[in-house]
């Protein structure tokens, strides 16, 4: 049965503490650089980590949003193939999620480390066919893919004897489905180079300090704005003035009830001093050193400083360039990654077929549409310059790299030769 927690971060942390020698350096125990099998607390530890911490929620809902925002498309060569069956079933993937929905999921685990997709037809075309993304910390994996998680295949039978070993999936309830490993696609963010080839890294384990100081951040603004409503209530008297008897418990309780009475004017012996607990919020930069956990925390999955708004930025120009560079260098290659595993498994390769995610509807990528316009006019310009200077079109079209077709270009016909002298004519 899955371990499942629920308490505050200060519950949590204490979870990670080892009383013999500390803090944890990571969350999980680390047995070399090779990710653990069947590590359900830590696994589970990592998923409270992401949804207990607001600076780490906000990076993980960013980039899921934006990469939820992709729209799937099949090619065969050039062309387009609209009816393609890969696309209603990620249109319709499974009873419960929409195409957006599988994105998302996808993201979410690919950033904790791992992504294990669950294809249950390697045929498109099955109209029973289902797609889910497993929760990590409910998958039992046997002990033999222990033994083969770092071993080089070399055959196809070895590749098939690695793929009927079959995985235990738990519910909540005790209930168990047993899933070979044929019907799983494993996706790593970090690669899976490192010791296992089906359970990948996490950023999460270097991110442990910072997340940790994120919340003391935290905890320390809402101590302060607690303490920021409380005052300090005193007389101003020499102490070293043995005359005067010390504040009594009455005068006391008549100085406090003086402080939260109505009355705008009081009347007292001796001068009172009044001091807040917390004198000036701004001088402890409690927001800004969150602020820096936040961005550090962006900064670790690749996102720009402009689209995680986590200082002023410059101009709007400059964050819509941003987030299509953060789709360009980071969300595409993650989708290449998914789209390419469901190619191969669909057997799209060989037929000549790509599946691919592409962004290029949303607003913010229209930056790229006027980068390009501006570069093929550009090459239309230079084209022009090299003919009038005399080289060859297949020379240019060559050096340019413009991809034109012999048929696609027209020698320019000369002006015809004016034998009558006509002036209007020649000009």
């Amino acid at each position: 049965m899955a371990i499942s927690f629920s308490g505050t971060w200060s519950q949590l942390v204490k979870w990670f503490r080892n009383e013999n020698d500390g803090y944890y350096p990571l969350f999980t125990r680390m047995f070399g650089t090779s990710p653990q099998f069947n590590d359900y607390l830590e696994d589970q530890k990592k998923i409270t980590a992401v949804f207990t911490n607001p600076a780490v929620l906000k990076v993980f809902c960013l980039q899921c949003d934006l990469f939820s925002l992709a729209k799937p498309y099949v090619y065969q060569g050039e062309t387009e193939l609209k009816d393609d069956p890969v696309l209603k079933l990620l249109n319709n993937p499974n009873p419960f999620q929409s195409c957006s929905q599988l994105l998302w999921d996808f993201m979410f685990w690919n950033m904790l480390g791992t992504d294990y997709l669950y294809v249950d037809s390697n045929v498109p075309e099955n109209q029973d066919n289902k797609l889910y993304h497993l929760d990590i910390s409910k998958i039992e994996f046997p002990r033999e893919l222990e033994k083969l998680k770092d071993r080089l295949f070399f055959s196809k039978q070895s590749l098939n004897e690695l793929y009927k070993l079959k995985v235990k999936y738990k519910y909540e309830d005790g209930q168990t489905l047993e899933i070979p490993m044929s019907k799983i696609v494993v996706l790593t963010d970090i690669s899976n180079g490192f010791g296992n080839w089906f359970k990948g890294n996490s950023r999460i384990d270097a991110l442990y300090k910072i997340i940790t100081n994120s919340e003391k951040a935290l905890d320390a603004t809402n101590i302060n704005l607690d303490l920021a409503g409380k005052v300090l209530i005193g007389g101003t008297t020499d102490p070293k003035d043995v005359t005067k008897t010390p504040m009594g418990e009455l005068e006391k309780q008549s100085i406090e009830k003086m402080a939260l009475g109505s009355k705008k004017i009081h009347a007292v012996k001796s001068m009172i001093e009044v001091k807040r607990f917390v004198e000036d919020m701004r001088s402890l930069e409690l927001g800004k050193t969150y602020l820096d956990q936040y961005y550090l925390i962006g900064s670790m999955y690749n996102v720009p400083r402009d689209v995680l708004e986590a200082y002023n930025s410059s101009t709007y120009e400059n964050q819509e360039k941003a987030r299509a560079n953060h789709v360009s260098y980071t969300l595409e290659p993650k989708g290449c990654d998914l789209m390419g595993a469901l190619s191969k498994r669909f057997s799209y390769t060989e037929k000549g077929k790509e599946i691919i995610l592409d962004w290029s509807h949303l607003p913010f990528m229209q930056v790229f549409e006027t980068e390009r316009a501006k570069t093929k006019n550009m090459n239309v310009q230079t084209l022009n310059g090299l003919l009038k200077a005399g080289i060859k079109f297949e020379a240019a079209n060559k050096f340019l790299d413009l991809g034109f077709k012999p048929n696609d270009y027209e020698q320019p016909k000369e002006p015809a030769a004016n034998s009558g002298g006509n002036k209007k004519a020649e000009s």
